[in-house]
């Protein structure tokens, strides 16, 4: 899932989706590395929410994803499956989104884009992929 998220993240950073994530959890994650990011990112809410004053009612609710660096993707890509719900948004449409599953993504994008997001995917290593229209 994390190589064709990469992908994914990759491809909503180029198109200009606003992307957010929940920070929580239902299950804990046992990964270490995820682990690691879940909670470093966590932190770094946490301190922005501090630094503003406050302003959101939730400072771990909908926190904003930038696709279009490198730290970004990979917090995307490691993380987007693993939390209660993360989301892109384009021209107010959702383009993508999952609910913790490490096996279900929505995505509303053309059916050739959703090919090439395969095949690219495929080329980094994924090897389980598969959707429905």
């Amino acid at each position: 899932m994390e190589i064709f998220l990469a992908a994914v993240g990759e491809y909503l950073g180029k198109i200009g989706a606003e992307t957010t994530i929940d920070l929580y959890t239902d299950f804990e994650i046992t990964d270490p590395e995820p682990k690691r990011l879940f909670q470093e990112i966590r932190q770094v809410a946490l301190a922005e929410s501090a630094h503003t004053g406050g302003r959101r009612s939730d400072p771990y609710m909908a926190i904003p994803l930038d696709l279009t660096t490198d730290e970004g993707i990979t917090y995307f890509s490691r993380l987007a499956h693993r939390t209660i719900h993360c989301e892109a948004v384009l021209n107010n449409k959702v383009v993508f989104s999952t609910v913790e599953n490490e096996r279900i993504v929505f995505l509303e994008i053309h059916e050739q884009e959703v090919e090439a997001l395969a095949a690219k995917a495929r080329q980094a290593g994924a090897t389980t992929l598969s959707h429905a229209v």
